[in-house]
């Protein structure tokens, strides 16, 4: 009978990572994710950026996986912009912002994905989501933008 553990080939130990964040933001319990933090919007509502590991079948490449989660988001009403790559903590991202209507009004997500391990049983990567929403979407954005700009993976997983 075979053994399986974790972490191991087919499922990898999360990567160690960081991100800088204003003194009035919070983190949450983060269910799936790895990092859920939250801060104050500008209009009473919340800017949200979740952090989440993905082990996906080998050959997976961050524009293919950016665009399935981007489009996930967006729904059958939304819109999914252009993808654009962007370096951020000495890491290339792949990443798309998404716009739709929200409960509260209109909603901005912006999705990152870097590839933090690649190998014969699974690509190992990093999902980065940030959401804004509301009247203060812009303001708001602003601040989200300057938060995902600090993320930093510290390490692969093992």
């Amino acid at each position: 009978m075979p053994v399986v553990a974790h972490p191991g080939p087919r499922s990898p130990a999360p990567p160690a990572l960081r991100l800088e964040v204003p003194d009035a933001w919070a983190v949450a319990p983060a269910g799936d994710a790895l990092l859920r933090l939250v801060g104050p919007g500008s209009s009473g509502g919340e800017v949200v950026v979740e952090v989440r590991p993905r082990v996906e079948a080998p050959g997976t490449t961050a524009d293919v996986l950016v665009a399935a989660l981007a489009a996930e988001a967006a729904g059958a009403s939304g819109e999914v912009e252009e993808a654009f790559v962007v370096e951020v903590g000495g890491r290339e991202w792949t990443a798309h912002n998404v716009a739709r209507d929200g409960a509260d009004g209109d909603v901005v997500e912006v999705h990152l994905v870097s590839v933090v391990g690649a190998g014969d049983d699974v690509v190992t990567a990093v999902h980065v989501r940030g959401r804004v929403a509301g009247d203060g979407l812009d303001a708001d954005y602003d601040q989200l933008q300057q938060v995902l700009e600090t993320v930093v993976v510290e390490q692969a997983g093992a």
